[in-house]
């Protein structure tokens, strides 16, 4: 019994030391015209993938948010993505998943309408979440993605 367990561990010691010497740190994304706009990176990539953060309609040229409407919000939305994912190395037809949250549920044609301009054949998977407060009126939506490394 005791020899099992101790070969059970050094075996355990040898994957682990495995995974860890294989392992290596993410890489953090600098999108030089739009920094994070708090304690995160706007996206980080690991394993083959890039893990874009939350992003707002927030127009990095006037430095100010986009006029609360949901179709010019989603746009400037987009165009964030876009510069992020660019700045990653990939674009849209990289994105495997999305999640869009919502302030308010009436928004959800208007935005889908949007959405779908931006990925006319390709289909990500996607999370849409309605009923979110930033506690700001100004934003409407927010989308996250994960798209592959090509």
């Amino acid at each position: 019994m005791k020899l099992r367990y101790v070969a059970g561990m050094v075996m355990g010691a040898a994957v682990l030391s495995g995974c860890q010497a294989q392992s290596r740190a993410p890489e953090v994304v600098i999108v030089e015209d739009m920094p994070a706009l708090g304690a995160y990176s706007s996206a980080v990539k690991a394993g083959g993938m890039v893990y874009v953060a939350g992003v707002v309609a927030y127009n990095p040229e006037t430095q100010s948010f986009t006029p609360a409407n949901i179709e010019a919000q989603t746009m400037q939305v987009f165009a964030n993505l876009k510069q992020v994912l660019a700045a990653a190395g990939c674009d849209l037809e990289d994105v495997v998943k999305a999640n869009v949250y919502l302030k308010n549920p009436a928004d959800y044609a208007t935005m889908n309408e949007v959405y779908s301009l931006h990925f006319p054949g390709y289909k990500p998977a996607r999370t849409t979440v309605p009923g979110v407060d930033w506690g700001r009126d100004d934003i409407l939506i927010e989308i996250d993605v994960i798209a592959k490394l090509p």
